[in-house]
């Protein structure tokens, strides 16, 4: 396996901020459960696997303990700070598979823009967002501080646990 616990969590203070915001979290994978239940099921596998298999991972040693904190259905987290967003895709997470974007911070005119959609959205404070971010081109912009809290399930870890990337979402899903 190529998969291994991140130098970031293996040191400094993203492992206690994991246990900080391990309520937040939750809530938001209870968000994602309704929103896009492929892509939950399709995370907590992979949670569940790591767990039950934590000799799969790579500089592991503290894995148990992380795991304990770890609330989201999502195997990625990313925080961007401070940082306007020109018009991209992501490559990290799956084609189909919807990423949740959380937006914090004491900032005005923040925007949110997915011009292959027609849309240009508010981007305020606390806004949640979930996108194909793979697929979607998008971008955002605010002025003042802000924090993104990325998350998403990426590919890589789904092959190499083996868990079945999520189907797209359909309207059938929802209800």
């Amino acid at each position: 396996m190529d998969l291994e616990v991140s130098a970031e969590l293996r040191h400094g203070p993203a492992k206690d901020w994991i246990q900080q915001v391990a309520e937040t979290s939750s809530l938001l994978g209870g968000l994602t459960a309704i929103i896009n239940p492929g892509v939950y099921r399709a995370g907590m596998e992979c949670v569940k696997k790591i767990q039950s298999n934590p000799e799969l991972i790579a500089k592991g040693e503290d894995l148990l303990q992380i795991l304990r904190y770890w609330t989201s259905p999502y195997t990625t987290v990313s925080l961007i700070s401070n940082r306007n967003s020109p018009l991209h895709r992501d490559n990290g997470g799956g084609y189909a598979s919807m990423d949740l974007l959380i937006s914090v911070g004491e900032y005005k005119d923040g925007w949110f823009q997915v011009p292959g959609l027609g849309y240009n959205v508010f981007y305020n404070s606390g806004t949640a967002i979930a996108i194909a971010g793979r697929v979607v081109v998008h971008g955002a912009r605010a002025e003042g501080e802000r924090l993104v809290w990325a998350q998403y399930l990426k590919e890589n870890i789904l092959g190499e646990l083996d868990v079945h990337e999520p189907d797209w979402i359909q309207i059938a899903d929802l209800l």
